[in-house]
């Protein structure tokens, strides 16, 4: 499997964006869709989640022929525990939820929870046809064993069995069917205690989106990055031979990915999933090379013999467009004609093949735009994935927040630095778009995403400044407000031209709805304090 996530909890695309899209991915060597459709199609089980922009049934199938007519197999994946707020926030299903005050997760133990997902897929699969797979989700069920009845169950059996025995019964639907269901990896390797009991006829999609090979760390669910010598006994125990499959003598580095062979030696047909845009990225910009390297390495890991192959993921929370994610895009197709190529080579590619260059400079200017200042994150500016409204006055109290923990000096100089740094990157690319003999148009995307990312640390640095002179009762010189003035006007001009930008691959009523989630806010903290 050579797949691609299309993920449309945030961003409802177009047809025609979406058409030309699948296209392009095809030619880029990918044989697999993941369609995280969500709200986007009309449907009969949950109509009061549906998007007021949503496909009807008809219109997409159209997009699933073209699907099919490029050899791309489809995949549908609906959510059944996790990342559920696009029902859950709706009054008549929030009896089903696991925490009352939450819209995150459905409630394992609640009786109405699996024959309401049962129906649901039942109408993914008329909608979708003749499938060979089905994806159920199932990552991120941070609320597990929260409510009375699922703390009750955890406690007579366990987390992981809560957990596995919900997987088994929504999966049992696939039973009569050649359908395989598919699950991400991250809860089964948070809590293993189960994992015999979880069913072999279920894949799993191993997603470890911050590793690489050479990180010289191990990654365990539920405990982050550590050393080798930060390992419990229980640990290494349960992951040694996998760790070291060659032995652990001094000088070899650990596995990097060796949960997905802990999971494939238990039986499992594992996927291998990095990722083109994930947490901890800007709204403007993806982490560039960190999401190379990992996509890189994923992609070759999951050529080995005992693995499924590997599949590229995408979360449009992140906001910025799939084409300034080419660089990880491009990679299968690159490996599959380049087996044994190294990244360098790949590098060398990608910059001759999307912009005629001999050297790397598109890299380095890329490179330069990758690290994430202050107001960057959309957590940070108030938006998540229940994509509810964010409340004009998110902004002013984040800095209130910064305050109040003495982190207004740090991120100030944090502002100051990276900002030089987004200049010399803009610098760059305007020298790039002088010189390069294609990819204007992407060039263009990526000049945007600079001058963005210039404003957003300039307008925080403004913020910032603003707030400590006032905590310390110093007055601000009038060049100080001018400064704030001219940097409003220029938000505003962005504001406008980066709507221009997703017109082509964004409904209208998402459209509006992300420009107002990246911009509002802070437009509303820029223009109390100017108006005050």
């Amino acid at each position: 499997m050579i797949g691609f996530h299309i993920d449309m909890n945030v961003a409802q695309f177009t047809r025609a964006y979406l058409e030309r899209w699948l296209k392009e991915i095809a030619k880029r060597g990918y044989d697999t869709i993941i369609w995280e459709i969500e709200n986007n199609v009309k449907w009969d089980t949950c109509p009061e989640c549906v998007s007021p922009d949503a496909f009807t049934k008809a219109e997409f199938q159209e997009i699933l022929g073209l699907c099919r007519e490029l050899k791309l197999e489809p995949i549908p994946l609906l959510q059944t525990i996790g990342h559920c707020e696009y029902v859950l926030k709706h009054d008549k299903y929030k009896h089903m939820a696991e925490v009352a005050d939450r819209i995150d997760q459905y409630c394992p133990r609640n009786p109405n929870v699996v024959p309401f997902l049962h129906k649901w897929i039942d109408e993914y699969l008329e909608l979708f046809g003749d499938v060979k797979y089905f994806h159920i989700g199932a990552d991120e069920a941070w609320t597990l064993g929260h409510c009375d009845a699922c703390s009750l169950y955890a406690r007579k059996h366990s987390l992981s069995d809560l957990y596995i025995d919900h997987i088994n019964a929504v999966s049992s639907r696939f039973k009569a069917t050649n359908i395989t269901p598919i699950i991400w990896a991250d809860m089964v390797l948070h809590h293993n205690e189960a994992l015999d009991k979880l069913s072999r006829d279920i894949m799993l999609f191993d997603w470890m989106y911050d590793i690489h090979r050479g990180d010289g760390q191990v990654k365990i669910w539920g405990r982050g990055k550590h050393s080798v010598d930060e390992l419990s006994k229980e640990e290494l125990d349960k992951f040694g031979k996998h760790l070291f499959p060659h032995g652990d003598e001094p000088g070899r580095d650990p596995e990097t990915f060796y949960t997905a062979d802990y999971l494939a030696d238990h039986g499992f047909k594992v996927v291998m999933c990095p990722s083109s845009a994930s947490a901890g990225d800007s709204i403007f910009t993806p982490r560039h090379w960190f999401h190379v390297v990992n996509t890189f390495d994923s992609f070759h890991k999951g050529e080995s013999d005992h693995l499924a192959g590997a599949v590229l993921t995408s979360w449009t929370v992140r906001l910025h467009p799939w084409e300034l994610q080419t660089s990880a895009i491009d990679i299968p197709g690159f490996l599959a004609a380049n087996p044994d190529a190294n990244i360098q080579d790949f590098q060398k590619s990608y910059s001759k093949d999307r912009f005629g260059l001999d050297d790397n400079s598109i890299w380095e200017a890329c490179g330069l735009l990758s690290k994430v200042c202050s107001l960057m994150e959309s957590y940070q500016i108030g938006f998540e994935k229940h994509t509810l409204a964010v409340p004009s006055d998110t902004v002013q109290r984040q800095i209130t927040e910064w305050a109040d923990k003495d982190e207004l000096n740090s991120r100030l100089r944090d502002c100051v630095s990276y900002g030089k740094e987004y200049r010399q990157g803009l610098e760059k690319l305007k020298d790039i778009a002088g010189r390069a003999k294609k990819g204007q148009d992407l060039l263009a995307l990526w000049i945007l995403a600079a001058q963005n990312l210039i404003n957003r640390s300039d307008v925080t640095a403004f913020l910032l400044r603003t707030e400590l002179s006032q905590r310390l009762g110093i007055d601000l010189a009038e060049s100080h407000w001018q400064n704030g003035r001219a940097l409003l006007d220029q938000m505003r001009e962005l504001k406008a031209e980066t709507e221009v930008m997703y017109r082509d691959s964004l409904k209208p009523t998402r459209r509006a709805e992300i420009i107002s989630w990246i911009y509002d806010s802070t437009e509303y903290a820029m223009v109390s304090l100017l108006q005050a």
